[in-house]
């Protein structure tokens, strides 16, 4: 014999836990850094064959975009190392200090109408970053693509269930950002992403960074 009142409905709270950080920022001189890194990445293309990463089609230059990126790199570089140490603490260390200290390498891309980025991570790295200096002109497409880690247990089961938050909102297995000139998305480094054709008429460019955590060294 049921004890709950007609009509009453159960009293839920729902912990949406575990939460993997994306962010999106705009820096203060985001325009500025712009047309230089434009500048240094395009005479890189005409120097260098590039690598072949992740990268379908399009040009992937070295690792090492931080000696010849010029200051626009340098302060990029400078920029995103602070926003990453203001997302992550040593929860071991005295309050305000850190054992550990950022490192970073840095790297272009140019992207051709049709080109991509296949699905990967980045192993041995804590953060990682792509800035955006040119869109490629295609305002539908080329999209950063980040895999929701949890993506082939909760598919494995009944691949067309998702869960819905306490608003009845749902949880999709991948989260999209359109590219932005000027626009930074920081990650972890851990999370599968990739990058979706795009169909502009220009070359979409971009710089990828890793930030490494590296132990500091002691003090003097």
């Amino acid at each position: 014999m049921s004890m709950t009142p007609p009509g009453a409905e159960p009293d839920i709270n729902v912990n949406m836990l575990f939460a993997t950080p994306v962010i999106e920022v705009r820096l203060p001189m985001a325009d500025q850094l712009i047309e230089p890194l434009r500048a240094a990445i395009t005479a890189r293309r005409q120097q260098s064959k590039g690598i072949a990463r992740s990268n379908i089609l399009g040009w992937h230059s070295d690792t090492e975009m931080l000696h010849w990126g010029g200051n626009a790199a340098q302060t990029l570089a400078v920029e995103t190392m602070k926003i990453c140490g203001r997302f992550t603490s040593d929860v071991v260390a005295a309050q305000g200090q850190s054992r550990y200290e950022m490192g970073l390498e840095m790297w272009a891309n140019m992207s051709p109408a049709g080109a991509s980025n296949q699905m990967h991570c980045h192993p041995g790295s804590f953060w990682s970053a792509s800035f955006y200096v040119d869109d490629g002109g295609d305002k539908e497409d080329g999209l950063f693509v980040a895999q929701d880690p949890r993506f082939p247990m909760i598919r494995m089961a009944a691949p067309d269930l998702v869960f819905t938050d306490a608003d009845g909102n749902r949880q999709l297995s991948q989260h999209r950002i359109a590219p932005e000139p000027g626009k930074l998305v920081i990650f972890p480094s851990w999370m599968m992403h990739a990058v979706r054709p795009h169909t502009g008429n220009r070359d979409r460019i971009s710089v990828a960074m890793n930030i490494i955590a590296m132990p500091a060294p002691p003090a003097a």
